[in-house]
C-alpha cells in the first residue's frame, strides 16, 4: 500500500478563539514557546506540531497568530498548509480575523478542511446552531463550502475524537504536493542551535531535501549545504514535499539568512522583479483596485511591495479577475501556478489574490496581439500546449527546456518528455509537429524554425549580392551578423541543415549559394590583371597594397579587387599591406625546402639574403610562415614546420 502523501494543517480563526488550546488538545503539544506568548495569554509567532490520526497518518501542524496586526505571520504560515483548521469560537461566532483568515486561504487554493467551533461547552444547543449556520454561509462562496463543522471543547474534551475522524477524512482526499524535481522551501524560521548551527524550517513545497544536498539561498543566490534534516523534531534521512522540516545548513552566515528567503535546488528557480498573473479582487474589498496601486505582496513567507499594472483596463471592481503584472520592490522566488495573497499598502487589509502565470515574463504594460490567449494557455493549457506557447514567444531565439522548466514550474525532464512524445506522434500520423526540438534541448515552433532558416538564407544572399567579387561570405561573419537574432546553437544547426540540404554550399571556410561565383565587369577584370602584373613585377619586394590600387577608380571598389586577388587564389595575403603572386610564394616555399635539406636552422640574415628582401619584408613573410606552419621560430632562428616537413603547400 503507499503510503499518504505528507500533508501540513494550519489553524485560522480570531485572536482568542482557541486556536492553541484546540492544538494542544489534538497533539498534546502547546505551540505557544515564547515566554511573552505565555504572558500575554496570545500567539504571536507561528507554533507547529505533529498529529497523529487514528488511522496512523501523522500530519504537520502550524499554529498562526489570530491578531489583526500579525497577519504577515499568519500567511507566511498559512502558505504551505494542505488542509484548514478554521477555528470559530461558538460563544462569539464569526469575526473579523475569522472571515480574514478565510479569505487568505481560499486565495491560496485550500480545499479542503475541517471548521471547529471551540468552546462549545459555553453555549447551549440552539446557541451552536446559530453560529453553525453562520459558518457554513460565510463559507458557500468559497472553495471550502461544504466541509464539515464540528462543535469541540478544549476543556471537556467533548467532539475531539470526532474532529478527529474529520481531518482523517479530509486528509484523505487532499492531493498532496509533487516530490518531483527540484526542492523548494520558503524559510519562516532562522535560528541558532548549539553544536548543530544554524536552522531555518518551514515546510517543503516541492522535491526532497536530503543530509548532504548543496541548495541555494535565494532571491541572494548564495550557495549552503543541508547538515542534518529533522521532522517533528526527530533526525530523518529524507524530507518529503509537505511536511515540516527543520534544516540545519552551513557555509552562510546566519545573519545572511532571513524569513522570507527560500532555499532550492540551485539553477532551477530565478527570482525575478516581474511576474504575469491572474488578478482577482476579492468581492469583500471596499473599492475598485486601480492599476499601478502600492501594494503588499505575500509569497511562501516573504512580505514584498509592488505595484499591480492591470491590462486592459484602469480599475478592477470588487469580485473582478482580470489579467496583470506585477512590478515588484524586491525579487520574487515564484513559479508558474504559486498563490499571492496581496493586501493594501495602507491601511495593510486583504484586498485580492494571484496566480502566477509566468514568472520571467517581459515587462510591458499592455497586452499586445496574441498575449491573451498566451497567457490563457500558460493557465490552463497543457505541458506541450504551455510549451508551444512559450517557443512562440520567444521566436527564432527558441526556448531551452530548462528555461522553460522554470517559467512553467515543471520539471524540465517531464518538458522535454511531453515534446517528445507530441514531435514523434506527430511523424506517426505523418503531421507537422508543433516543436521543433534543436540538439542542445531547446525548442521553436515551425514557423520560428523557418524564419531562422529564412534569416541565414537571407544573409547569405544579401552579402552575396552586395559583393559579387567575393566568393562567398565567411562562415564567422555570418555568424557574427545574425548573432542579435539567432543564438549560437540555433545558427548552428540551421546552417548545417541548410548545407545538408545543398541550399547552401560551404566552400572552405565560406558559405555561399549554389551556383554562384564571383563576377568581374570587364573594367574589373582589367584591373585586376595591372595588379597582378605589379605583384610579379619586383620579385619579393612587392609594392604595399596602397601603392598598388593607386589609380584604380572608386567605382571599381579597388579593396574588392585586392579580396578577389586573395580568395580566389591569385595571391597569398601576408598583412593588410602585404600579398604575394601565388606562384612566388609557392617559389619561396621550394626554396624553403631546398634550404633546410641542407641546413637545420635558418637565421634572419640567411632569409633575407634568400629572397633578397630587407628587413621590413622579411620580418611578416617569417611571421607568416610561422603561423601557417612552414616554419617554426625558435630562439632567433627558424627550423622546419610541420607543413614544410609533410610537404604541404602553404599559401594562405
Amino acid at each position: 500500500m503507499t503510503p499518504p502523501a505528507p500533508l501540513t494543517l494550519g489553524t485560522a480563526g480570531h485572536i482568542d478563539h482557541g486556536k492553541t488550546s484546540l492544538c494542544r488538545a489534538l497533539t498534546g503539544v502547546d505551540t505557544d514557546r515564547l515566554p511573552e506568548e505565555k504572558v500575554r495569554g496570545i500567539t504571536i509567532e507561528l507554533g507547529f506540531a505533529p498529529l497523529d490520526l487514528p488511522g496512523d497518518v501523522r500530519l504537520g501542524v502550524v499554529d498562526v497568530p489570530g491578531h489583526e496586526g500579525l497577519v504577515r505571520t499568519m500567511v507566511s504560515g498559512a502558505a504551505g498548509i494542505d488542509l484548514l483548521l478554521l477555528v470559530v469560537a461558538a460563544d462569539e461566532g464569526v469575526m473579523p480575523q475569522t472571515r480574514e483568515h478565510l479569505a487568505i486561504v481560499n486565495l491560496l487554493g485550500v480545499e479542503r478542511g475541517v471548521v471547529a467551533l471551540t468552546k462549545s461547552d459555553l453555549v447551549d444547543a440552539e446557541a451552536r446552531e446559530v453560529v453553525r449556520a453562520e459558518v457554513e454561509e460565510l463559507l458557500r462562496p468559497t472553495a471550502l463550502r461544504g466541509i464539515p463543522v464540528v462543535a469541540v471543547s478544549s476543556v471537556t474534551g467533548a467532539g475531539i475524537e470526532e474532529l478527529l475522524q474529520e481531518i482523517e477524512a479530509a486528509a484523505e482526499q487532499a492531493p498532496g504536493r509533487s516530490e518531483e524535481g527540484a526542492a523548494r522551501l520558503p524559510i519562516d524560521r532562522v535560528f541558532p542551535v548549539e553544536g548543530i548551527g544554524t536552522v531555518v524550517t518551514g515546510t517543503l513545497w516541492s522535491g526532497t531535501v536530503r543530509p548532504g544536498d548543496a541548495l541555494e539561498v535565494l532571491p541572494s543566490g548564495k550557495a549552503v549545504r543541508v547538515r542534518q534534516v529533522q521532522i517533528h523534531d526527530a533526525t530523518v534521512e529524507e524530507a518529503h514535499a509537505g511536511q515540516r522540516s527543520a534544516l540545519a545548513v552551513h557555509g552562510i552566515p546566519r545573519e545572511s539568512l532571513t524569513r522570507g528567503d527560500w532555499l532550492a535546488t540551485p539553477g532551477r528557480f530565478r527570482p525575478s522583479h516581474i511576474l504575469d498573473v491572474r488578478l482577482t479582487h476579492l468581492g469583500s474589498a471596499a473599492k475598485p483596485l486601480g492599476s499601478r496601486t502600492r501594494l503588499r505582496c505575500h509569497l511562501g513567507a516573504s512580505e514584498i511591495l509592488g505595484r499591480a499594472v492591470l491590462f486592459e483596463r484602469d480599475a478592477l471592481p470588487p469580485g473582478e479577475s482580470c489579467w496583470a503584472q506585477l512590478r515588484l520592490e524586491a525579487p520574487a522566488t515564484a513559479s508558474a501556478g504559486d498563490r499571492i495573497v496581496i493586501r493594501s499598502y495602507s491601511p495593510a487589509l486583504t484586498i485580492a489574490g494571484a496566480t502566477v502565470v509566468d514568472p520571467g515574463p517581459a515587462k510591458r504594460a499592455r497586452l499586445n496581439p496574441g498575449d491573451r490567449a498566451r497567457l490563457e494557455t500558460l493557465l490552463t493549457g497543457s505541458a506541450m500546449e504551455k510549451l508551444a506557447a512559450l517557443a512562440e514567444e520567444a521566436g527564432s531565439a527558441g526556448i531551452a527546456g530548462e528555461g522553460a522548466a522554470v517559467r512553467l514550474g515543471s520539471i524540465a525532464e517531464s518538458i522535454t518528455e511531453a515534446a517528445s512524445a507530441a514531435v514523434a506522434a506527430a511523424i506517426s500520423m505523418d503531421a507537422e509537429a508543433k516543436l521543433v526540438r534543436l540538439r542542445d534541448g531547446r525548442f521553436l515552433t515551425p514557423t520560428s524554425w523557418s524564419q531562422a532558416l529564412s534569416e541565414v538564407m537571407g544573409a547569405v544572399s544579401g552579402y552575396t549580392q552586395a559583393n559579387k567579387l567575393r566568393d562567398g561570405i565567411p562562415k564567422g561573419e555570418l555568424k557574427s551578423l545574425l548573432n542579435r537574432r539567432l543564438p549560437a546553437p540555433v545558427f548552428d544547426e540551421a546552417l548545417e541543415v541548410l548545407i545538408r540540404s545543398n541550399r547552401l554550399l560551404l566552400r572552405g571556410d565560406r558559405v555561399t549559394l549554389p551556383e554562384t561565383a564571383p563576377a568581374l565587369s570587364p573594367k574589373q577584370a582589367q584591373a585586376v590583371g595591372d595588379l597582378e602584373r605589379k605583384l610579379a613585377g619586383r620579385g619579393f619586394q612587392v609594392p604595399e597594397v596602397s601603392e598598388l590600387t593607386q589609380g584604380i577608380p572608386p567605382a571599381e571598389r579597388p579593396n574588392d579587387l585586392i579580396r578577389y586577388l586573395v580568395d580566389s587564389g591569385r595571391a597569398v595575403k601576408i598583412t593588410s599591406e602585404l600579398l604575394y603572386p601565388k606562384t612566388l610564394w609557392e617559389d619561396l616555399q621550394r626554396r624553403l625546402r631546398s634550404y633546410f635539406e641542407k641546413n637545420a636552422t635558418l637565421s634572419m640574415g640567411a632569409f633575407k639574403d634568400m629572397v633578397q628582401v630587407s628587413r621590413k619584408y622579411a620580418v611578416p613573410m617569417l611571421e607568416h610562415l610561422d603561423r601557417t606552419g612552414v616554419t617554426r621560430r625558435q630562439g632567433d632562428e627558424r627550423v622546419p614546420g610541420p607543413r614544410l616537413k609533410g610537404g604541404e603547400a602553404a599559401g594562405h
